[in-house]
């Protein structure tokens, strides 16, 4: 069975209830209408007879004609003037009946005067009526208005109108039709409105629809382009925020796949190195391979050389994700960096052990405090300091720097190596990127994430770290922190 969809179920709703609304109005209005309709009628020949009561002369035959004559062919009615035995004094009817008809009637014997004895009896008694009914003398609906006339304190007779209903009913009718024409009109128009309207409620819910269906299948470069500031309007621009967060939480949790992946594969090679060494030597031991005492030490010491390589790989990575995940605290404290860099300079005894590359601190002795953690900036000058010697050539120099700038630190570290070419410069501080000259050929070789170790913890104390470099020249590392 196909379901009904939501603008054919609002259009109906609305056009049931403009039905019910226009359709009760209708009746309400018509019987209001025939009721007002009525009262005037009335109204119309209560204040006529009235004036007619008031201004006659029941003694002058000619002028009771006269009037009666006058406002007979006034209300198109039957006008009839009586005295107070109720004996008629003149009579003339303007709906279907003469005088002489009707004088005849009554002598030949008829039915008598068209009043009811007690209505005729009533307003001799000085009462005003006015009543709808069926009249027996003209055989149809009339209405009925009985105005006493009054002499001196005294009544003198009466004047009886007696308007037929047959005209009032004619004419209430033509109102009615006017209604229900209103009424047919007013439901054309508003099955039009309805339609509309339900297309305009349902066009912006079936783009919304659309757009999340699209969504769902990965598609999020749809928009809904519906400005209004209804809650369809507002709930258009929630689903956009969350079509635009999604597409990005989406790409992030995409790129970090990809440098998971990258990570894994980058750590599984940079594993397999130091393993694949150990493992040859530790083979040639075992089978007897090395000749003397010597080559054993030699063998021994490259084994002792890659487990140290592997447990700095271990300890860095380790380092890193910690730092990642927010589970190193910074113990931060007032610190002087120009201690730090003394401190370092001074780790490395001037110079490095079989390579004459000189590690040297320049500061000018004032006071450089931060805000930091001392332990990490520490690990981060010392990264910085391995990364130059690794890439010095033997006798060169590597300088550490600190110096005091508006508001912040500067501490850098510079070589005299090859440098860093400008296409690896925002490359550098990926885990386990390499340069193309990278001296893997040296028996001190890093993890490939001692760059990306210093950054995270640079930037975990709101501070920036970069590179300044040209090929052939040397490179300086250096990052800064805000002083305080």
């Amino acid at each position: 069975m196909r379901k009904i969809g939501l603008a054919l179920k609002i259009w109906m709703a609305m056009l049931a209830l403009v039905v019910l609304v226009l359709g009760l109005s209708a009746v309400l209005q018509s019987s209001l209408i025939a009721r007002i309709y009525l009262k005037q009628q009335s109204d119309r020949l209560l204040e006529s007879g009235s004036s007619f009561a008031r201004d006659v002369n029941l003694n002058d035959q000619a002028e009771v004609e006269a009037n009666v004559y006058a406002l007979a062919s006034a209300l198109s009615a039957s006008v009839m003037a009586v005295d107070s035995k109720g004996a008629v004094i003149s009579w003339s009817g303007r709906h279907g009946m003469g005088r002489g008809a009707m004088l005849g009637r009554m002598r030949g014997g008829g039915p008598g005067i068209p009043v009811e004895t007690a209505d005729l009896e009533e307003v001799l008694s000085g009462e005003t009526i006015v009543r709808k009914g069926v009249s027996r003398f003209f055989g149809a609906d009339v209405l009925l208005v009985a105005i006493p006339v009054k002499k001196a304190e005294s009544i003198a007779g009466a004047v009886i109108i007696q308007s037929p209903m047959a005209p009032i009913e004619a004419n209430v009718k033509a109102i009615e039709q006017a209604v229900l024409y209103s009424l047919l009109l007013g439901l054309a128009a508003a099955t039009l409105l309805a339609f509309v309207f339900s297309r305009r409620v349902t066009g912006p819910i079936l783009k919304i629809n659309s757009v999340a269906r699209s969504m769902a299948e990965g598609n999020f470069g749809q928009k809904i382009n519906f400005r209004s500031g209804n809650e369809l309007g507002v709930l258009a621009e929630s689903i956009n925020t969350l079509s635009g967060q999604l597409k990005e939480k989406i790409s992030t949790i995409e790129e970090m796949d990809s440098t998971r992946r990258g990570f894994v594969a980058n750590i599984s090679h940079e594993l397999r190195t130091p393993l694949t060494i150990i493992q040859g030597y530790t083979e040639a031991l075992m089978d007897g391979i090395a000749r003397d005492d010597q080559q054993k030490e030699k063998y021994l010491l490259n084994i002792y050389s890659e487990t140290m390589r592997l447990s700095r790989l271990v300890n860095d990575v380790l380092d890193l994700r910690r730092l990642e995940t927010g589970q190193i605290s910074m113990n931060t404290g007032e610190t002087d960096i120009a201690d730090l860099i003394k401190a370092v300079a001074d780790q490395y005894g001037g110079v490095v052990s079989g390579s004459e590359i000189r590690v040297l601190a320049g500061v000018t002795g004032e006071r450089l405090t931060a805000l930091v953690d001392p332990d990490r900036i520490r690990q981060v000058i010392i990264n910085l300091v391995d990364n130059a010697v690794r890439y010095s050539p033997a006798g060169g120099t590597v300088e550490i720097k600190g110096e005091g700038l508006a508001g912040k630190i500067k501490v850098s570290v510079s070589d005299q190596g090859p440098g860093v070419a400008e296409k690896d410069r925002g490359l550098i501080w990926e885990r386990f990127y390499k340069t193309s000259d990278s001296r893997l050929e040296r028996e001190y070789s890093g993890s490939g994430l001692g760059l990306s170790i210093a950054k995270e913890i640079i930037e975990r104390h709101g501070g920036a770290i970069g590179v300044e470099s040209r090929p052939g020249e040397g490179s300086e590392f250096w990052f800064t922190v805000k002083r305080t």
